[in-house]
């Protein structure tokens, strides 16, 4: 977490226009959701739709359009500016202490925690805030505009938490030892390359490549595993996920039916759900890989 606060410090800026962005964004959608549950109602209730009404639903068309592209180019932007903070900061580290490291671990870092950093603010950091932001300002929203139909949303989203919950976990244990198969077997290969000389003299070549081949299948073995395990257990939460849909689509109707409820109010739930069960079926996996992302950070040294 060090390191992580240090290189979002260092690009504080950016992160918040980012998290601004974000907020701005989903607070854009839910207006212009809101807004087309009232147009919905005015349809069925057969209401005159005034000009300026329209007016203001294209214009929410537009802002919500510029919001998400704004979101997205300031996201990746604050992405893309703390992993060079990050790369930049192990390379000073490097320069300051190359007395101190050994070449074999330098080159395991850079090919595995580094990358794997990198990779996860580029592709999910600022996304996962993101989704975060939109959940929360969504649930808020939803309580105002129906009580009974929220918790019908939710009741079937945190029973399903509990089955992610249960594979994420899973999942984090597979992807390290996946990490540390890798490591064995990039430390195998450097050794051969870095004792070559020695290697040829003691005749040990034909010993070292049936060790470095020995890792490599360890490392095959076990990033096909976790792939498996990913399509198995991804494919069973997709399905699940349809379930709060299910639940929002036919409490919503009972409640249209008794009069207790309008059409509008349901379209709203129906655009919007997707934002809370998404977040909280998948926060075990996020945990999980944030977590990761943390352990690998925590090898990576900056100055």
């Amino acid at each position: 977490m060090k390191v992580l606060r240090k290189i979002l410090g260092m690009n504080r800026i950016w992160v918040f226009l980012a998290v601004f962005s974000a907020v701005f964004s989903y607070g854009v959608q839910i207006i212009y959701t809101h807004q087309v549950g009232s147009l919905v109602n005015k349809i069925v209730d057969r209401d005159s739709i005034s000009p300026l009404f329209v007016f203001i639903l294209a214009l929410f068309i537009v802002v919500q359009a510029l919001s998400v592209y704004g979101k997205h180019t300031l996201g990746h932007y604050a992405s893309e500016r703390a992993s060079h903070s990050l790369r930049m900061g192990f390379m000073r580290y490097l320069l300051k202490n190359r007395s101190d490291v050994s070449e074999d671990h330098v080159m395991s870092i850079v090919q595995g925690e580094l990358s794997m950093s990198m990779d996860y603010l580029n592709n999910a950091f600022f996304e996962i805030i993101g989704n975060l932001i939109a959940c929360l300002l969504v649930i808020v929203f939803l309580f105002f505009e129906n009580v009974l139909l929220t918790i019908a949303l939710l009741i079937p989203t945190l029973l399903i938490l509990l089955y992610v919950s249960l594979s994420g976990s899973k999942l984090a244990k597979i992807t390290k030892a996946t990490l540390a198969a890798k490591s064995r077997m990039n430390r195998t290969a450097f050794s051969i390359a870095k004792n070559f000389p020695a290697i040829s003299v003691y005749d040990a070549g034909a010993f070292l490549l049936e060790k470095y081949e020995q890792d490599l299948s360890a490392w095959e073995k076990q990033f096909k595993k976790d792939d498996r395990m990913n399509a198995v257990l991804n494919s069973i939460s997709g399905l699940m996920s349809r379930l709060p849909l299910l639940c929002v689509f036919f409490c919503g109707a009972t409640l249209i039916f008794r009069g207790d409820m309008t059409l509008g109010t349901l379209i709203v739930f129906l655009n919007l759900q997707n934002s809370v069960t998404q977040f909280l079926m998948n926060t075990p996996i996020f945990i999980a890989r944030f977590k990761t992302f943390t352990s690998n950070l925590s090898k990576v040294n900056i100055a």
